[in-house]
């Protein structure tokens, strides 16, 4: 009988801890988005940039005349966001014109 309070208070507890884990993930997903755009903004050529909604990431470029390795930078973005400040895959990134507001590119981060 004492064996089956303790597995039932185990059992308990793991809900408990579940429920909770359940509940923070979701708040904690996006929790590194902010540094991702620090970091972002801090390449050359990018003025601005901003998470518009959860299945999308816009770059504002402030030189979109010259020569820029979209995919590269869209690679470092998804790649580096996941890693390293933990945004999760699953959106597409955006390259504009910060000047005409016109799309020069687009990254698909899946």
């Amino acid at each position: 009988m004492l064996e089956n309070q303790k597995l039932s208070a185990v059992i308990k507890g793991m809900r408990k801890l579940l429920l909770i884990l359940t509940l923070i993930f979701p708040l904690n997903a996006f929790g590194g988005q902010q540094e991702m755009i620090n970091a972002c903004e801090s390449i050359p050529g990018i003025s601005e940039c901003s998470p518009p909604g959860s299945s999308s990431f816009w770059v504002f470029m402030s030189t979109p005349n010259q020569p820029h390795p979209y995919n590269d930078y869209g690679s470092m973005l998804c790649n580096g966001g996941a890693t390293k400040f933990g945004v999760p895959k699953g959106y597409s990134i955006t390259f504009w014109n910060a000047n005409t507001k016109k799309q020069l590119a687009k990254f698909r981060c899946y």
